[in-house]
């Protein structure tokens, strides 16, 4: 007989297989270690511009490709993953992604160099993406907040590695690619590793078997476009900051290891931090508070000195703000929109939001006020947008 406590009982039934340790680690690599291609170019630049035929506008472009590739394989490639399911294709995007990382580490051309890094976004970027869908389905929704935190404290953490470790590759003139070899290792480990022990997203399983209560689960159907549109304006808001401040670092300090360390250790502190918020506030106005507190600040620095400690002070603090936003964009995505169409949803948001982050590394050249006021007007848009969310779910 049905009573009130089945549907808990129906969710712990279905929800074993990537929650065990291995797994879980695996599929977390692959999310927490994804600076590996998304910022330690920030500190290998200076040694590719070195090489015959390159230059330092070449590595800006290599990195706006890669964003390219990003808002290519959102469009492209994470819609399939609500036909064909989640676990296969991610790991067979990784592959992919892994022969555009050796090829890429093996150019000698800037030209293959760019196309590389083009398939380094369309390849290997949505494996985290992925990730996050396939661990969100395999955990309870009580969860969710709790492993987002700790997935970003861990990239936090892997920056600052990739910080300090750069540091000390520059002391021994540590050639760039057996750099980015070093930073790629975790990722490497969890593809070869990974498609023995995990296994597909329990969720989406028995949504396709018909055992998860169906409701309206189109995306062109009202309410639903305009959770859209909002999402679509909060992660493009939030990516282009996040990645603006990072690309920017060298315009923002006088030190770019010490901003990017910092950066770093700052993230890791806020993002222990936020789950207490989120969930006093709720997903939704805690991602309100961040962004609108972000724009305030950001605004504030644009008005200080380039290359100024009061500068970097600012714009850290604009940073911890933004940490809050990065973890509930995340949360949003699984508690708004349905299983059947969640990932073709994050696709679409990600299409136009990594599309901005592709101006990220071009901020780096320009002065840093342009920087601040770029990020004042992204973010207090996406604060009005997360206005028109619906509220956080009841977590069961």
């Amino acid at each position: 007989m049905e009573t009130e406590e089945t549907p808990l009982v129906k969710e712990q039934a279905t929800r074993h297989g990537n929650s065990n340790m291995l797994p879980l680690v695996l599929i977390s690599s692959l999310y927490c270690c994804s600076g590996a291609y998304t910022t330690a170019t920030v500190f290998t630049g200076s040694f590719i511009a070195l090489e015959p035929g390159f230059s330092e506008n070449w590595v800006h472009m290599g990195q706006t490709m890669l964003w390219i590739g990003v808002a290519a394989a959102t469009a492209t490639l994470l819609p399939l993953l609500d036909i064909y399911g989640r676990r296969d294709l991610l790991f067979a995007f990784g592959f992919v992604g892994l022969l555009a990382v050796v090829t890429s580490l093996l150019a000698v051309s800037p030209f293959v160099y760019l196309a590389c890094q083009f398939g380094i976004g369309l390849f290997l970027f949505p494996t985290g993406l992925a990730a996050w869908v396939l661990v969100a389905e395999s955990i309870p929704q009580r969860s969710h907040n709790r492993m987002m935190a700790i997935w970003n404290v861990c990239y936090s953490l892997f920056g600052i590695t990739v910080a300090s470790g750069s540091y000390g590759f520059k002391e021994i003139s540590l050639s760039w690619q057996l750099q980015s070899a070093v930073w790629y290792l975790p990722i490497v480990l969890s593809l070869l590793i990974g498609p023995s022990v995990v296994s597909e997203s329990p969720e989406l399983l028995a949504d396709r078997s018909g055992q998860a209560e169906r409701s309206d689960q189109s995306l062109m159907v009202w309410p639903m476009p305009g959770y859209v549109l909002a999402t679509v304006v909060c992660w493009s808001a939030v990516s282009m900051g996040f990645y603006a401040l990072s690309y920017s670092s060298s315009s923002l300090s006088p030190d770019l290891y010490l901003n990017m360390g910092l950066l770093a250790c700052m993230d890791a502190v806020v993002y222990a931090f936020s789950k207490p918020v989120i969930d006093a506030l709720s997903p939704k106005w805690a991602q309100f508070a961040g962004l609108s507190g972000c724009a305030a600040l950001m605004l504030v620095s644009s008005f200080l000195p380039g290359k100024s400690y009061a500068m970097m002070f600012m714009c850290l603090l604009a940073r911890m703000f933004l940490d809050v936003a990065f973890s509930t964009i995340f949360l949003l995505i699984i508690e708004v929109f349905p299983v059947p169409v969640r990932a073709t949803a994050m696709g679409i948001a990600n299409l136009v939001a990594r599309s901005f982050t592709a101006v990220a590394p071009v901020l780096a050249m320009a002065p840093a006020w342009i920087a601040c006021w770029v990020v004042v007007m992204a973010t207090a848009a996406a604060a009005l947008a997360t206005w028109t969310l619906p509220e956080q779910v009841s977590i069961t």
